[in-house]
Formats: structure tokens, C-alpha cells, sequence
């Protein structure tokens, strides 16, 4: 006894079926290169050397 894969191969050899082939193939994904940021970078981005304002008495913004 066949198997179903084998009936199948036959019967495309038979009948000369053609496959479709796949027109929205998946195009591979690239790779990102990672960043490396410097600890300077890093505290700028976070706003550490930033001026801080906050409410203070009255409701007026004052630097801290």
C-alpha cells in the first residue's frame, strides 16, 4: 500500500499539475543593529541635568 504523499506524487506526474507558486512570499526579516549609548548619552536622555520645576507656595513654579 501507498502512502497518501506517494498517490499524490504520482497523480501530479500523471496529470502534469502545476503548483502555484507563492506570489506574498515572506521576504526574511534583516537584523538591527544594536545601539550602545554612552553613560552621558543615557543621563541626557532620561533629563537628568535638566532644570526641575515644582509648585511651591502660592502655586508658583520655582527651580529646585
Amino acid at each position: 500500500m501507498r502512502t497518501i504523499q506517494q498517490q499524490l506524487q504520482n497523480w501530479v506526474k500523471v496529470n502534469k499539475f502545476m503548483q502555484r507558486s507563492n506570489k506574498h512570499k515572506k521576504e526574511p526579516k534583516t537584523k538591527r543593529l544594536k545601539e550602545s549609548f554612552t553613560e552621558r548619552e543615557l543621563r541626557e536622555l532620561m533629563g537628568v541635568n535638566r532644570p526641575v520645576y515644582r509648585r511651591s507656595k502660592g502655586g508658583a513654579f520655582r527651580q529646585r
